[in-house]
């Protein structure tokens, strides 16, 4: 199983925004990433806002057959959600996610089970 996590600060005075955007994401459109998630091989999606003492941040962890190609299908997707999406996300952060992420995406350094 492949994965990633990853981080993108949240734009200045956008953070309610960014959280109202989750809450929808888990709450009324919970079935519509589920399903986004599934189609390209995404297994588990996880979404948080870290809040540190220089910005806040979305913090992401994906799991899947193949993060890379899974980005890439994103960045090319015109579905409604998606748009949607990826609108939601560059009205907060500032980020394109029309345009794939250089790989690798992150470097997992540590990672345990008990």
């Amino acid at each position: 199983m492949d994965q990633t996590l990853f981080a993108l600060p949240i734009l200045p005075g956008k953070t309610e925004a960014a959280r109202a955007f989750l809450q929808e994401l888990g709450g009324p459109r919970k079935q519509e990433l589920a399903a986004c998630g599934q189609g390209m091989g995404i297994a588990r999606e996880v979404w948080a806002i870290q809040r540190t003492p220089q910005c806040d941040l979305f913090v992401a962890y994906l799991a899947g057959e193949d993060i890379a190609r899974a980005f890439e299908q994103f960045a090319a997707s015109q579905d409604e959600f998606d748009r949607w999406f990826k609108q939601q996300v560059q009205e907060t952060t500032g980020a394109d996610l029309n345009t794939p992420p250089p790989r690798p995406i992150s470097d997992i350094l540590a990672d345990t089970e008990a």
